[in-house]
């Protein structure tokens, strides 16, 4: 019979000696503190460096002195410190504990190809640059400071070498455009994929504010969602531009992803970052307005240029045949410059604190942010609320948890966009300026205008459109290390934001074809995502000459996104809602819901630090496609040969530093060309004799359609010299669509029963370049001089399409927009000139260029390729000059090679308010030259080449005035200061057509970007 109380006893010592080898085990471990300084070879202190125990998550950041000190439980008497830094060589300094301290000072050198530095290449995967064989360009925090911009998108621009970053509005609250090596779609979106701390997040653009502005189908304007995070709680982008990201984000990511490092907190002392900014914004270049007071015909003449007109007249046949009797008489008249009357000088704040620190156990950031930018446009505005927590804990040696959420609120005051005669622009633009438009009767309403046409002032006084976002960016990760190189990390993410937008057009006292009677509107847009990462990743030594590092993974992405629409039209005066519109418009309500899944397995093999041989796949999934087309295989491989760390390279000398060469192959695809059901033939509800029924939709299904795919092959060397002085960075690229893939709406014969359907029937392609420089011209303890630049070429080229002839995209503008084999995408396809045999427009015998016609009889205007506005050349040039505590930047960006559409000035000439036909009423030019050319394509596109001082700022580090304050600087910024561009417009660098992958370099009533002064005060706690 067995004894309880021997039991007992034996329970009893195994405790006693499980608790002795406990505190065995806690005795030897010992709170070492570890200190330094770091400097730079001049011996000047390097504040930012962070200094990591090896195999720990122990650690510290250099202060403003360049000091460290943290402590640690550790074991043992020797270890090894790690000290890394954006821009110098990650160096290792073996330490010995003695009296319970260890202390390492360290000398950081440059490295101006930053080969040494990890980037993010997956929602948890990192790798340092050397051994990956693509391209990855980084932009840290340091470089979003002083741009003069709220917006994280517009933060870039200039800095992501090969990337084309558009502002297409300069509304507060205006859409940026951002393009990776060209375009690839027609359908779908050209926006790159963005991903927050591991969190797959939507960046599009609804339009809720402007919901009767129709006419353009494939037009994406209005604010897209990057606008809502906030730049001040960035730590750092890595942009992988090309199809080499397959491995990880397969289907969405042929047009590049960008991965977004918020920040986090750092062990030490509680830390407080606090900054202020006052903006200034103002019109950069106002456009020619003719003020000269006479008219042809009589003051009551509309459109006196182009219309038939009251004797004495000539008689003029233009080549399309068109017949018109216009006046030769003038009338004087008194002439206004609307201009004043709807711009602005607007004024903004930003403001934002944060508070960081912990331990080695917990570490903890938080932040909160206020900003209010007036637009230029008078009564325009946007203002954002930012709050933002993360929380990192580690729970034991094995596991660690990070937590983090941002929500953003934000609310903006707009007017309508572009695309209409009534936006604020295209008010003045189309209306003829003999009207006094402050004038008013005496209720105090505004007076009319030419019919048909809008006050202008009407548009600032009487339209109100607001938008208002509630957005909450959240995620969850776990990392768990069970054994040595074996790492297990699980991310929960999640996107939500709903946009309410309210539209309202008061009833005008005067009759007006442009919503005269009134109108209001509210749309509610609301969109969820959640994602679930699981990321296993597994390094090891394979002798002393071998690495391998295995990535294994999957992801599902749930995505709902709702929709409703309400408008009425023909409102009593004081009545402000929808219920009260004698006209009701059908409500709209829109659902789209669906899944992306995939698996991938990637694999780095490295010999020594000189080969790194990757190779990968990816297998992925969405609910879009039907099951047969389903799913689809995303492989890459790269290679990285690092030749400066071979045995030969000693015996190179100073002047070479380093060489690597790489080159990268892999297929990624694109989900966005299709809608969740468009695979679906689906119906219309009809009514017959008042009996519900059913219509088949003309746009038919596609059940066999296909994912977009991209394979994209590059190869490059980065080469530094004169002891990381001068660092080089070279790719070429050759993108495109294979086993045409494209996705095309392909118009379809009457006897298929409909008359269009979405096709995988094309291919494009995008060839180019990239040239990265970075140089260190200067460096003393007191003197630093830093240069960038870079340049991309991109050819762009519709191999095949679905027709012969062109693809022609419907806009409001009129912009000869087409889909067109053998060209760019997008090309202008219009009518034009004849030219005599210097290549000069031809002209009748009174000086008035002759329209391109196929036959005396016909008189069908010929059409050609007048324009493109896809850029030959993306360039950036930038400068860092630092003495002492005062340094400058400034940071030019342009295009080159591009045309725009410039749709305002052609109706400015017909208005008769326009430069030409200011000299035609002069006399200056034959009568009839602006009827001549007033319908003739090719005279409204003009040279969209352009270089903007894009940043200049002015900083300086104000000496300490009390203990508590590590530091505080003082900026002054200028953003857009000068454009160098023979444009006609206020800006080339604009798109009605917002951020459509197809209608680019129209303008038509856009908002021009305006010239912004920024004066900033941070100081740190």
């Amino acid at each position: 019979m067995t004894n309880p109380l021997s039991n007992r006893q034996r329970r009893w010592k195994a405790f006693s000696l499980f608790f002795f080898l406990q505190l065995t085990a806690c005795l030897a471990m010992a709170q070492v503190r570890f200190s330094g300084k770091v400097t730079a070879p001049d011996g000047s202190a390097i504040p930012g460096i962070t200094v990591v125990l090896r195999n720990t998550s122990s650690g510290a950041t250099t202060d403003p002195n360049g000091q460290y000190s943290f402590t640690a439980n550790v074991q043992g008497a020797s270890h090894t410190l790690e000290f890394s830094g954006i821009g110098f060589k990650t160096i290792s300094k073996a330490v010995t504990v003695s009296g319970g301290a260890a202390t390492a000072d360290a000398v950081m050198q440059e490295d101006v190809l930053k080969m040494d530095e990890v980037v993010v290449i997956g929602s948890s995967l990192r790798q340092s640059r050397k051994q990956l064989g693509n391209t990855v360009n980084s932009v840290d925090a340091k470089q979003l400071q002083n741009t003069g911009s709220g917006n994280l998108s517009a933060s870039l621009q200039g800095k992501v070498p090969g990337a084309q970053i558009t502002q297409t509005s300069g509304d507060p609250a205006g859409g940026i455009s951002v393009r990776m090596r060209g375009t690839s779609t027609i359908m779908g979106s050209s926006e790159p994929l963005y991903v927050v701390d591991g969190v797959v997040i939507s960046n599009a653009t609804n339009n809720v504010t402007n919901l009767n502005v129709t006419g353009n189908p494939r037009a994406e304007f209005g604010t897209n969602r990057l606008a809502d995070i906030n730049p001040n709680d960035i730590e750092k982008i890595d942009v992988i531009p090309g199809a080499s990201a397959s491995a990880i984000y397969g289907a969405r990511a042929s047009n590049g992803v960008v991965l977004i490092t918020t920040k986090s907190g750092k062990v030490g002392q509680l830390r407080i970052d606090v900054g202020a900014s006052i903006i200034m914004n103002e019109l950069r270049k106002k456009v020619y307005i003719s003020t000269y007071g006479k008219q042809f015909g009589s003051a009551a003449l509309r459109l006196g240029n182009i219309s038939d007109g009251p004797a004495p007249n000539v008689v003029y046949t233009r080549p399309d045949g068109q017949v018109r009797r216009l006046s030769t008489g003038l009338v004087d008249v008194t002439r206004y410059d609307y201009q004043d009357e709807i711009f602005q000088t607007g004024l903004g704040t930003d403001n934002y604190v944060s508070m960081s620190g912990g331990t080695e156990k917990t570490k903890y950031y938080f932040s909160g942010g206020y900003y209010k930018n007036e637009g230029i446009i008078k009564n325009t505005d946007f203002r954002r609320f930012n709050f933002k927590a993360r929380v990192d804990q580690i729970i034991n040696k094995y596991i660690s948890i990070t937590g983090g959420v941002a929500y953003t609120n934000s609310f903006s005051n707009e007017k309508p966009n572009g695309n209409v005669f009534w936006s604020p622009i295209n008010s003045i633009n189309i209306t003829n300026n003999i009207y006094n438009i402050e004038e008013r009767d005496a209720a105090g309403n505004l007076k009319a205008v030419e019919p048909t046409r809008v006050n202008p002032l009407s548009v600032i006084e009487d339209m109100f459109l607001t938008q208002s976002v509630n957005r909450t960016i959240s995620d969850f990760q776990v990392k768990i290390k069970p054994v040595e190189g074996l790492g297990i990390d699980y991310i929960l993410g999640v996107d939500n934001f709903s946009q309410e937008g309210n539209n309202y057009i008061e009833r005008y006292p005067y009759i007006s074809a442009q919503e005269g009677n009134g109108y209001a509107a509210v749309a509610n847009v609301n969109t969820f995502l959640i994602n679930n990462d699981i990321n296993i990743s597994y390094q090891a030594k394979l002798g002393d000459d071998f690495s391998s590092q295995t990535n294994l993974g999957f992801n599902h992405q749930y995505q709902k996104i709702t929709g409703q629409y309400n408008e009425g039209r023909d409102m009593l005066p004081g009545i402000t809602t929808i219920n009260g519109a004698a006209t009701k418009l059908d409500p709209r309500y829109s659902y789209d819901q669906r899944q992306v899944y995939g698996a991938y397995l990637q694999e780095t093999f490295g010999y020594r630090n000189i080969f790194f041989l990757t190779l990968a796949a990816r297998i992925d999934g969405s609910t879009s496609f039907p099951d047969d087309t389903r799913n689809y295989w995303y492989p890459k491989a790269s290679l990285a040969w690092n030749l400066s760390e071979m045995e030969f390279w000693k015996n190179m000398g100073d002047w070479w530093t380093s060489a690597r060469l790489r080159g990268s192959w892999g297929l990624a695809g694109n989900l966005s060309g299709i809608g969740s059901y468009d695979r679906f033939t689906s119906y219309n509800v009809a009514s017959i004799n008042g009996i519900a029924a059913y219509n088949i939709n003309p746009a038919l299904g596609n059940p066999l359609v296909e994912p977009e795919r991209a394979s994209e092959m590059e190869g490059g060397v980065d080469l530094s010299f004169l002891k990381n002085r001068l660092g080089v960075v070279f790719t070429i690229y050759n993108k495109k669509i294979v086993g045409s893939s494209l996705l095309v709406e392909r118009t379809l014969a009457p006897s298929s029963g409909g008359t269009s359907r979405v096709e995988n029937v094309g291919d494009v392609t995008n060839k180019g370049w990239e040239l990265g420089i970075t140089a260190t011209p200067v460096t003393t303890k007191n003197f630093t001089w830093n240069l960038t630049g870079s340049l991309n070429h991109n050819k762009n080229l519709v191999t095949s399409s679905s027709q012969v002839t062109p693809i022609s995209l419907v806009n409001s503008g009129g912009s000869p927009s087409v889909i067109l084999a053998g060209e760019s995408i997008g090309v202008f396809y219009g009518n034009y000139f004849e030219r005599d045999a210097n290549g000069n427009w031809a002209v009748d015998a009174q000086g008035r260029p002759i329209a391109a016609i196929n036959n005396p009889t016909q008189k069908v205007l010929l059409r050609r390729v007048i324009g493109n506005p896809n850029p030959d050349w993306i360039l950036s040039f930038g400068s860092n000059l630092s003495y002492k505590k005062l340094s400058l930047n400034f940071l030019f960006d342009g295009a080159l090679g591009q045309d725009v559409f410039n749709a305002d000035r052609r109706t400015r000439q017909g208005v008769g308010i326009g430069d030409v036909s200011e000299k035609e009423i002069k006399g200056e030019l034959p009568r009839g030259y602006i009827f001549a050319i007033y319908n003739t394509e090719e005279w409204r596109v003009e040279s969209g080449s352009y270089v903007k001082l894009r940043e200049v700022s002015l900083s300086y580090e104000l000496p300490s005035i009390a203990r508590f304050i590590r530091s505080m600087t003082v900026s002054l910024t200028g953003r857009n200061l000068v454009s160098f561009d023979n444009y006609q417009g206020f800006d080339p660098e604009t798109n009605a057509g917002g951020n459509s992958s197809v209608l680019r370099g129209i303008d038509f009533g856009n908002v021009p970007i305006p010239r912004t002064y920024q004066l900033s005060l941070r100081a740190s706690f």
